[in-house]
């Protein structure tokens, strides 16, 4: 069993790529000082789920660590110590290495390989008790998520598992003590030429006063042949107590490894944990920036992709929200729904075409997160792809060179058409701006009117204010900028 704060089930990622463009990743590294931590928020931002119950289960895991109090300082401690175990676990294995010198015989091995076995029984007793642990801290707050009741349930049915109670016993019974303290019974075979093929230990009882600890190795016979041990003493030249030293340390050895392997898969169930919870502690740092500012907040319904809904009101905007402009910001509303194809927006330089876009693409990535948006309310279809194509600085072009601008735009358009899926969508800022305005407009016309086959939702802002005409007689929502500086920012649909 895998735990997982992030999916409830494995999802097929949204491609995204639009995070720089719209200056997502300098806002987030603005609001999380922290650069671990803002680098992994973003990494998860940037593959966008698809899968509903996965959104939902996001949603639910930051409410219960958004409203209940001490619930993530609370996690975070046990999992960050939880993750710590196996280094620590790690380490000792190591120590009780070094210990032991580097003379090679067979006492030494046995030696080395009960340290090793030593410290690996301490592993389970530890893991079993931090399950303890987790279910009775999630135990005392009410939550509700479907993530975290599942580790809590998980984590009090292990305190009274069986398997794990067994294998707790058998690792303790190392903890403390010797081969000399024990007696034990090894089972094993015999090749043709007398060579040791497999040995395992069959049973391990505490030392009788009257019974030496290996004397239960001689006398053993193969079932097969019926050859006794001494057979192997002689071929080896050696003395009986060499040879069963090395024989129990063999077995000793299958013990210690199928211990590792059986601690190790338990020990993964919440392994990392302490990484996923990075991801909420920056989403709370977003939400708290937005409340400081008194900027609304709201999860989104989602809505299937066949809906191809987006439709919210009172939308602002995260970049300016990092940089502390939050209660400044002028809300906007959007209603995409069903057969209309795109939204096209003009205006002047600096009157908020670009702050729309941003607001409009980041809403949809943090819903696709799991997360609530910067909005007062908020319905949004899930989308599979994320494209934008933001005009690149002048500056980056030979002066007077709008051909050479103009073919390079043409071609990073093309390859975008090539990536869209259905249900994806598409911003396009200033797109075409330095060519001729006619070259332009019919350009990205016979762009635009190709979405509707691909199924794709377009958020286009420009200048070219020529193209509003040709778009009149298709489905999609024309709109400006205001004009009076009083609304500045105001976008406004034209009837």
């Amino acid at each position: 069993m895998k735990f997982s704060l992030l999916n409830k089930i494995p999802d097929n990622y949204a491609e995204c790529r639009v995070i720089y463009d719209i200056s997502a990743d300098r806002a987030i590294k603005e609001i999380v000082s922290d650069k671990r931590r803002a680098e992994y928020f973003l990494s998860v931002l940037e593959k966008p789920l698809t899968k509903k119950e996965n959104i939902i289960f996001r949603q639910e895991i930051y409410s219960d660590l958004k409203n209940i109090e001490g619930l993530l300082p609370a996690l975070k401690t046990l999992f960050l110590r939880y993750d710590k175990i196996k280094s620590d676990w790690q380490e000792m294995k190591l120590g009780a290495v070094n210990s032991n010198g580097s003379e090679i015989n067979s006492e030494a091995l046995l030696e080395h390989t009960f340290a090793s076995l030593k410290v690996t029984a301490i592993f389970p007793s530890t893991i079993a008790s931090f399950f303890g642990t987790i279910g009775d801290t999630l135990g005392k707050y009410p939550i509700k998520s479907e993530g975290l009741t599942a580790i809590r349930d998980w984590c009090v049915g292990m305190t009274e598992n069986e398997a794990l109670g067994e294998l707790v016993n058998i690792s303790q019974r190392f903890r403390y003590k010797t081969p000399e303290d024990f007696d034990f019974t090894v089972v094993f075979t015999l090749d043709r030429a007398l060579r040791l093929f497999g040995c395992d230990l069959s049973d391990i009882t505490d030392k009788k006063p009257e019974a030496g600890g290996l004397s239960k190795l001689f006398g053993k016979k193969k079932d097969s042949g019926g050859v006794e041990i001494k057979a192997v003493v002689s071929q080896a030249g050696e003395d009986p107590l060499t040879d069963a030293q090395y024989i129990l340390n063999e077995a000793l050895l299958r013990i210690d490894s199928a211990l590792t392997k059986v601690t190790n898969d338990v020990y993964d169930a919440f392994f990392g944990l302490s990484n996923e919870l990075m991801f909420y502690e920056a989403a709370l740092l977003y939400a708290e920036k937005a409340e400081e500012s008194g900027v609304p907040l709201t999860l989104p319904t989602v809505l299937p992709e066949e809906d191809d809904c987006f439709s919210l009101t009172g939308l602002r905007e995260l970049v300016l929200l990092s940089n502390g402009l939050g209660s400044k910001t002028v809300p906007n509303d959007l209603s995409l729904e069903g057969e209309t194809a795109g939204l096209l927006v003009k205006g002047l330089t600096d009157s908020g075409k670009t702050v729309y876009l941003r607001a409009i693409a980041a809403a949809q990535l943090f819903m696709q997160a799991g997360l609530p948006v910067l909005a007062e309310s908020a319905s949004m279809s899930i989308r599979r792809g994320f494209f934008s194509h933001f005009s690149s600085a002048e500056e980056e072009f030979l002066k007077g060179d709008a051909r050479g601008r103009f073919d390079q735009e043409a071609r990073e358009i093309a390859a975008i058409l090539d990536k869209l899926t259905p249900y994806s969508l598409l911003l396009l800022n200033e797109t075409f701006q330095t060519t001729s305005y006619k070259e332009g407009t019919k350009s990205i016309y016979d762009i635009l009117r190709f979405m509707p086959k691909l199924k794709t939702k377009y958020v286009f802002v420009t200048h070219l204010t020529a193209l509003f005409g040709y778009m009149e007689s298709e489905k999609v929502i024309l709109a400006h900028t205001s004009d009076n500086e009083s609304s500045k920012y105001k976008i406004i649909v034209e009837k």
